[in-house]
């Protein structure tokens, strides 16, 4: 016999509308967030707690229209945290067999594989977040100032300084290699 489900075990209107939309977008905020942070196993974590974090505030969403930009500003925000965390962080190297990020962790492979990854990989966590946004995303520098709430002259200028020290790195890498 089925029981009827009491108003508070139903999911709202905004929380069943957040599952329609965010189902769609998964592989797009996982290949965000893995250019992001380079690392597999921490874009599928960012992805999990930007969901969580999603739907926690679900109710705060006025409008579909603005979903993609809300959401991709909730993972942003993981992911810059993720970052920051990295540098506070001591990590205790583990076994092949238990490191999540060990082999077959695509980001990685790519990043070691690929001189132009390898390079943004090198930059401070907001010049990075930046150039993915613009690049990967193609977004313009204002929908990359509203993802990220800078003012538009920040973005400017982290993206200016992203890429001089990229091409510092790229060019590094040509005189070494």
């Amino acid at each position: 016999m089925r029981h009827a489900r009491s108003a508070a075990e139903e999911p709202s209107h905004a929380h069943q509308r957040f599952l329609q939309l965010a189902g769609g977008e998964l592989d797009r905020l996982y290949r965000l967030a893995g250019l992001i942070l380079g690392n597999g196993a921490e874009a599928e974590d960012a992805v999990g707690e930007a969901l969580l974090r999603g739907w926690q505030s679900a109710e705060s969403l006025r409008t579909e229209t603005f979903f993609r930009e809300w959401l991709d500003r909730i993972l942003v925000n993981v992911c810059r945290d993720g970052l920051r965390r990295r540098g506070r962080v001591r990590f205790i190297s583990l076994t092949v067999e238990h490191d999540r990020s060990g082999p077959g962790d695509s980001f990685r492979e790519l990043a070691e594989r690929d001189a132009l990854i390898g390079a943004i990989s090198t930059l401070a966590p907001d010049e990075r977040i930046v150039v993915v946004l613009h690049f990967w995303e193609d977004l313009t520098l204002e929908a990359t100032a509203a993802r990220l709430g800078w003012p538009v002259g920040t973005v400017k200028s982290r993206l200016n300084r992203a890429l001089g020290r990229i091409r510092k790195e790229l060019s590094t890498r040509e005189v070494s290699g």
